[in-house]
């Protein structure tokens, strides 16, 4: 065999190794999909960054229509208290009994995003995350109702006694625990 077929011989050799070998790794059954397991050190580093760099390509640059507007925030209360508080929580509240079993955690919002623009926690809202819990809200809110969503976490840093306590009341208030 000449020298040049064996140059692709072994290049496609390579490839089906690289393909193959997780794919049967998989296959199985070596990797522990519970969520109530770690995950690995290659899921923790590349899991975050390809998200992020898929939700940096498709977000809307725009900024919240509805920023500071307080009746936009007090629609986006309405919905965050109905979908978001039980796995998110909000500042001085924690999320429901059931958050504590997410893999990998929801975050905790309120604390100014680490500034993520608006476009981007609009389009996580809307969309969702894949193999997270982070379910699309696009199929049952309008875009108009998902920008009061991000104007209402936007305000969550100044919540009043009255919000975070009817919150905390959403969440199970001090939920039984086993």
């Amino acid at each position: 065999m000449n020298k040049k077929w064996s140059v692709a011989l072994s290049f496609v050799a390579g490839i089906l190794v690289t393909v193959l070998v997780p794919i049967l790794v998989l296959a199985a059954g070596v990797v522990n999909m519970g969520a109530d397991v770690n995950p690995g050190l290659l899921e923790r580093t590349l899991a975050p960054w390809a998200r992020d760099r898929s939700v940096e390509k498709r977000a809307p640059t725009e900024k919240d229509p509805d920023a500071g507007n307080p009746a936009a925030i007090g629609v986006g209360f309405d919905h965050y208290r109905e979908n978001c508080v039980m796995c998110h929580g909000a500042p001085g509240v924690a999320g429901a009994e059931l958050s504590k079993g997410i893999n990998p955690p929801a975050p905790s919002l309120g604390n100014g995003e680490n500034g993520t623009p608006d476009g981007e926690l609009f389009w996580v809202i809307k969309h969702g995350i894949r193999m997270t819990a982070m379910p699309a809200f696009g199929p049952t809110h309008t875009d108009e109702e998902i920008w009061k969503i991000v104007a209402f976490i936007r305000h969550l840093p100044d919540l009043t006694k009255a919000e975070r306590d009817s919150l905390q009341a959403a969440t199970g208030g001090e939920a039984h625990h086993h």
